[in-house]
């Protein structure tokens, strides 16, 4: 019968070993060079972070066979503002990009619904394949969605959206505003720069950042 003080080094140790899985789960049990805390008890030392600072919102291609549009709009005054569009495959390849300066526009939504408006037929002049379309602004897709009869100052332009988004049975998707970054910079500099251009097969050097970034995430 093993004496009183072996039985006790040997629950001792035996708790040792309970505490240190529980505070340092990674730590290697052989070496056993991990400090174990009584006063933390069996509080696990491991930090655990926000799980949205782990989601990194990316750019998501569309399905094989199909497209994405992404568009945005830039207000900052009613004779300054931008909208800016990317059409792409379900590779990432940038079918055609866009940005175009925006005259009497009355305030950030109707920008965006411009962008969206332009986008549509745009991309219904560039591509036969079928495709969404994602914004970043709740306020534009509840004016789409609604099916009662709009009779707001943006009342023309959802009309033409409605009836182009049946032509394709097109779908608006509400994303973030991270997944929407190039058609946002597109939007920027066509308030910026004052200026319209439409790239096929190509894209301006201002997006090469994000166009790669976006490309890359679809293998990460």
């Amino acid at each position: 019968m093993p004496s009183v003080e072996s039985s006790k080094r040997f629950l001792a140790s035996y708790l040792d070993s309970l505490v240190m899985i529980k505070q340092a789960p990674n730590a290697d049990m052989l070496k056993g060079k991990s400090v174990v805390s009584y006063d933390q008890g069996f509080t696990c030392n491991t930090k655990v972070s926000d799980g949205r600072q782990k989601n990194n919102v990316k750019w998501l291609p569309p399905e094989e066979g199909m497209a994405k549009l992404n568009t945005d709009g830039s207000f900052v005054s009613m004779n300054e503002a931008g909208e800016g569009m990317v059409l792409r495959d379900h590779t990432g390849t940038v079918i055609c990009a866009a940005m175009r300066n925006l005259r009497y526009c009355n305030d950030a939504t109707d920008a965006e619904l411009a962008a969206i408006e332009d986008g549509i037929a745009w991309a219904l002049n560039w591509t036969e394949l079928g495709f969404t379309v994602e914004t970043d602004c709740a306020e534009a897709i509840q004016l789409i969605r609604d099916d009662t009869p709009n009779t707001s100052i943006y009342a023309a332009r959802v009309q033409v959206i409605r009836e182009m988004m049946r032509e394709r049975d097109v779908v608006v998707v509400k994303i973030s505003r991270e997944a929407n970054r190039a058609s946002h910079e597109l939007a920027k500099l066509g308030r910026v720069q004052d200026r319209t251009a439409t790239w096929l097969r190509s894209f301006p050097l201002e997006i090469a950042t994000v166009i790669h970034s976006d490309c890359n995430s679809i293998n990460s």
